[in-house]
């Protein structure tokens, strides 16, 4: 008498039980492919870049300090010690407070003139129904003594004593 296999019928998604394996045997994790150990530091380097970058921008094309470079290049004290201003480039610190009830800048520059002299001079700002103002301007000579440039004047306009007066009504 013959005895006949029949072939087992395997489900879809099933491996079939190797012969030959012992249950417990070694095991060999599987374990995930990890990304390499450059990328992240590379990742953070890059994103930093960027973030510097989108700062210097945003200083660069803003109007405290479109307004505070054109002060420095046309202030007539900055022309008599430095002669006329080649470069005015941005310095630490700089200081930007454009949200809020009162706007203030506080912007720093590393001039340097035609005659190969530089200086630091430093501008501050307020914004002032929507327009911005220079409040304060100073500068290092090359002593390193601070002058002033520039100082808006604190105190309100006096008004003259006559017109705290009641005006005289004139009889005709």
């Amino acid at each position: 008498m013959k005895i006949i296999k029949k072939p087992k019928i395997i489900p879809a998604g099933v491996r079939p039980v190797q012969k030959g394996t012992k249950p417990g045997g070694p095991y060999n994790a599987i374990r995930p492919r990890s990304a390499s150990s450059w990328t992240t530091p590379v990742s953070v380097i890059i994103t930093i870049i960027f973030v510097i970058y989108g700062v210097i921008h945003y200083v660069m094309n803003s109007e405290p300090y479109k307004l505070s470079e054109s002060f420095i290049r046309q202030n007539q004290t900055i022309k008599t010690e430095l002669g006329e201003v080649d470069k005015c480039d941005p310095w630490y610190p700089i200081e930007m407070y454009p949200f809020g009830r009162e706007d203030f800048a506080r912007l720093t520059f590393d001039t340097v003139g035609t005659n190969k002299v530089s200086m630091e001079v430093s501008v501050s700002l307020q914004r002032k129904r929507d327009q911005w103002r220079i409040v304060d301007a100073f500068y290092k000579d090359r002593q390193g003594f601070i002058k002033p440039l520039f100082q808006e004047s604190r105190t309100p306009i006096e008004k003259p004593k006559d017109a705290r007066k009641p005006l005289k009504k004139e009889k005709n």
